[in-house]
């Protein structure tokens, strides 16, 4: 049985995954430890641990922007990928959500890039054409080029402006300078 049990305390939080969560995510596409652990209790902001067989192997964070859900992180322990957890985890997200669910992926520059994309346009989830990059999550860091997907349908040209400042306003609180 797969379980995702929302962390709604920062104490909650512990060493393994603190350790999927900077294995997995190079420093510039991840927080800061502690600015993470601030968004525990933001109205918007769901962190969800993940559990198989009651053993914690991941965690996916959700951002619930009124008009659609934003996955930002999504990571599952290494020694547990290849077992369908992901799959079941992102077709129980999608179930439960009432708007579109929209998530970033890395450009396909990379076999494991290359397969990200492929797992998700598997639950068909659609790439979209506009031009987008991460914001920079602090002033040391870098904006990061990626593409968005969404589910269930592909995001329209006249819209993907709105849905991306939407994104970097509310998850990044970036503004274009």
């Amino acid at each position: 049985m797969i379980q995702l049990i929302p962390v709604t305390h920062p104490t909650e939080l512990n060493n393994e995954f603190r350790q999927i969560y900077e294995e997995t995510f190079p420093p510039n596409e991840r927080r800061e430890w502690n600015k993470l652990t601030e968004l525990i209790g933001n109205d918007h902001f769901c962190l969800n641990e993940i559990y198989h067989q009651e053993k914690f192997v991941g965690f996916i964070s959700i951002w619930n922007l009124n008009e659609f859900s934003f996955i930002e992180h999504f990571a599952i322990r290494d020694t547990e990928r290849g077992k369908g957890i992901g799959t079941r985890i992102i077709r129980q997200i999608i179930a439960r959500s009432t708007t579109p669910v929209i998530l970033e992926v890395e450009e396909p520059l990379t076999k494991t890039a290359q397969k990200r994309i492929e797992f998700y346009e598997r639950l068909n989830f659609w790439e979209s054409d506009g031009d987008y990059c991460q914001p920079p999550y602090a002033i040391d860091k870098n904006k990061v080029k990626m593409l968005l997907m969404s589910y269930p349908n592909r995001i329209q040209p006249e819209n993907f402006a709105g849905i991306k400042n939407r994104i970097h306003d509310v998850v990044y609180q970036y503004h274009e300078k």
